[in-house]
């Protein structure tokens, strides 16, 4: 039976959350399903797959409203929005807070709230005071873990009054490659490559010091942009590898910077599920990446991986697949492919 699928985001500008619903809403449309896209601000920079509906829920307006009662007057409109446009959906996936916000209180059938990172490490200090808040938006829908690391880490924070399931985040591996092959990157000698926001989570930081100590031929290629970029760029003045290091900016359509790197780096201190890790696997570009809570240890063997915030053995890494990559290629699971997530999410609206 065609299933109607609502997946509810704050904006489409190119992040993991953001990636991951377009993968899914096309993998559902592939399958012969209704996709709808709701955003709550008005910013699109990512391709929109074929056949995808998108809606514009205009949130900006309801910020005006005091934070206290903005829940449930935002969720009375966000449900008359989607019942208007859309009808009455089989499944509503929220995906990160400023919409799971709001979603708590709705009144739609089915929703499902989707957990793209390790709570305890995405509040850090502030999780204490913010704990009754979030408790009462997380518990008060079933939810759903991008990786096992979130749901174990879930369960701690919030307890035994958890409902969460796992659905690993999902490639579309025809669609990467199709991509990829879409331009060839202006650079022309070999690179490792890192794609991510500049943030502090994704730590540039340790990766552009340990890319100076490793000292080698290859380039560094960093693609995409945010808060941290201009201390980053600095950073690399500071070492004097400003001939080395190549900052791209935001991509809408990275692929082809992954395809062609001689191997990929990930440097994060926390993930939800690195969807670039797959992404490049899927591509046949080696990975190497920090054994950061959670994903990478889920998806790569324990020979690729490095503790977290420790640029010396980084440095190590970084010279060690420069020199032999052969002993660092990895195979994709199926279990990250579209197919099992779109069946696995469908399941949820049965």
């Amino acid at each position: 039976m065609k299933k109607k699928v609502v997946l509810a985001i704050f904006t489409l500008q190119g992040n993991g959350a953001e990636r991951f619903a377009l993968t899914l809403a096309k993998g559902l449309i592939d399958a012969g399903h209704e996709a709808h896209i709701v955003h709550f601000k008005n910013i699109i920079d990512l391709p929109i797959p074929e056949g995808v509906n998108l809606h514009f829920f205009d949130y900006q307006k309801y910020r005006l409203i005091p934070k206290s009662l903005r829940p449930k007057w935002a969720a009375k409109a966000f449900d008359r929005f989607v019942l208007k446009k859309i009808g009455t959906p089989d499944l509503v996936l929220s995906n990160l807070f400023p919409v799971d916000f709001i979603l708590s209180k709705s009144r739609l059938p089915n929703i499902h709230l989707v957990i793209h990172n390790t709570t305890s490490l995405e509040y850090g200090e502030r999780l204490n005071k913010l704990k009754n808040q979030l408790a009462q938006v997380y518990l008060s829908k079933p939810c759903v873990a991008v990786s096992q690391g979130v749901e174990k880490d879930f369960r701690e924070v919030f307890g035994s009054e958890s409902r969460i399931t796992t659905i690993y985040n999902p490639i579309d591996i025809e669609q990467v490659v199709s991509t990829a092959n879409e331009y060839l990157p202006d650079i022309d000698e070999p690179y490792i490559v890192n794609v991510g926001k500049f943030k502090q989570q994704k730590r540039h930081d340790i990766l552009i010091k340990a890319y100076a100590q490793a000292d080698i031929k290859e380039k560094l290629v960093l693609v995409g942009t945010g808060e941290l970029l201009e201390s980053s760029k600095q950073l690399v003045k500071d070492l004097k590898i400003e001939n080395k290091v190549i900052f791209t900016g935001f991509k809408k359509n990275p692929y082809p910077y992954i395809k062609h790197a001689k191997f990929m780096v990930v440097s994060s201190d926390f993930e939800g599920f690195s969807i670039a890790i797959l992404e490049a696997l899927a591509l046949g570009t080696p990975v190497i990446s920090t054994d950061c809570p959670s994903g990478p240890r889920e998806v790569l063997p324990l020979r690729h991986l490095v503790h977290v915030q420790d640029v010396d053995e980084l440095a190590l890494k970084i010279q060690q697949v420069s020199k032999d990559i052969s002993d660092f290629t990895s195979l994709l699971d199926q279990k990250f492919l579209i197919k099992a997530a779109v069946m696995a999410y469908l399941n949820l609206s049965e």
